[in-house]
């Protein structure tokens, strides 16, 4: 593909926001020629910000409508646009790469040749481009977290007060669509050929538009809200921690997540005081009368922030527990319990109030530098 075109394109996509930028380099170059045909590529770079429909993308671009749709519907396809319909009307939107084209890869859990270059490219990108973008963009750190924890509910029902964004089922309950895909960080860990955990890997839900997206195009399937149900209880039991985009109004997607493959949960593991970087707003606390010192929360806490003292009595470390109630809920002896913290900010209600909340963080601290 040209270097002119490949340049345009990662212009586009990093028009689109995401935690991870498009960088010009041999690396991304070499991603998007898997990625997109140099049609769709010609198409992509052109598509604005807001969804839009073929019909208008032609009217902009000057080209026939029988052109441009088979090239949207490739790229819907293969999830590098995503797509839904609106008054009748199906609407194009070009995704960044991260949060959007590299979740959908895949969340199909095929295990095809171009999986695996797939797998490939995108580590060899991302390696860099994280590394890239920390140099260059240090995180303030006291930044509103982009993800936050969902505990497990019944561990909280018992609180003094229960906001709705902390109860699972309610997100559940509102949903119009639910669909669920494998959890594309396992996935892209297999395609590597790196041992995996034993944790389910269908495991990661889309909400709304996005799930009749994924649905439809086979990247995930739907099911029902007892479905969902379902399958959030056998991830309780594995012991993953519930975590979605750091908002209430409503969530678009959970993740299911395992310390050992979850990035976000690998990048909280490296920090010293993880509580401040996702937290459902609880701790976990030990009733030590009751601990027989089994050690399952131990064994099944994802964050390293519990362990056994020289009598033999769990220990939670605060700054270290994000509160998911994992442990709470596989204690046998019912001896953990969750309560609220006082020093978590409730979390901003829309996508848009979160990246803003993100921007005013970035700008203070920058300011600050100065």
């Amino acid at each position: 593909m040209d270097e002119a075109l490949l340049k345009s394109l990662c212009d586009n996509l990093n028009v689109r926001g995401g935690s991870i930028p498009a960088m010009a380099c041999p690396q991304m170059f070499d991603l998007l020629d898997e990625l997109f045909t140099v049609e769709e590529a010609e198409v992509a770079c052109k598509m604005p910000p807001m969804a839009v429909s073929a019909r208008d993308l032609s009217e902009s671009l000057g080209r026939p409508v029988e052109e441009l749709l088979p090239l949207l519907e490739s790229m819907a396809d293969k999830a590098t646009v995503v797509s839904r319909t609106k008054d009748g009307v199906v609407l194009y939107k070009l995704m960044p790469i991260m949060p959007g084209i590299f979740e959908f890869q895949f969340m199909r859990g095929t295990k095809t040749e171009r999986d695996r270059r797939l797998a490939k490219l995108f580590r060899r990108y991302l390696n860099l481009a994280e590394a890239e973008t920390e140099k260059a963009i240090p995180i303030p750190k006291d930044v509103t977290p982009f993800m936050r924890v969902l505990p497990v509910e019944r561990t909280i029902e018992v609180a003094p007060q229960v906001y709705t964004f902390e109860q699972l089922s309610r997100y559940i309950d509102s949903a119009e669509a639910i669909s669920v895909g494998h959890c594309y960080c396992r996935h892209e860990a297999y395609l590597l050929g790196e041992e995996l955990c034993e944790a389910p890997v269908e495991c990661c839900m889309s909400f709304g538009p996005g799930a009749e997206y994924t649905a439809e195009r086979g990247i995930a399937r739907a099911v029902t809200k007892e479905e969902a149900r379902e399958i959030l209880e056998r991830c309780e039991k594995s012991g993953l921690v519930h975590m979605s985009s750091n908002t209430t109004k409503y969530l678009e997607f959970i993740c299911n997540c395992c310390g050992c493959h979850c990035g976000v949960l690998k990048k909280l593991n490296e920090m010293g005081r993880p509580v401040w970087s996702a937290s459902s707003g609880y701790l976990a606390r030990v009733r030590e009368e009751a601990c027989d010192g089994c050690g399952t929360c131990e064994e099944y806490c994802q964050m390293k922030a519990i362990s056994l003292n020289d009598d033999g009595v769990s220990v939670v470390d605060e700054i270290r527990c994000i509160g998911c109630g994992i442990c709470a809920s596989l204690c046998p002896s019912e001896a953990l319990s969750m309560e609220p913290r006082e020093d978590i900010p409730s979390p901003p209600e829309t996508p848009k109030d979160l990246r803003t909340a993100i921007m005013k963080d970035f700008q203070r601290a920058m300011s600050k530098q100065k």
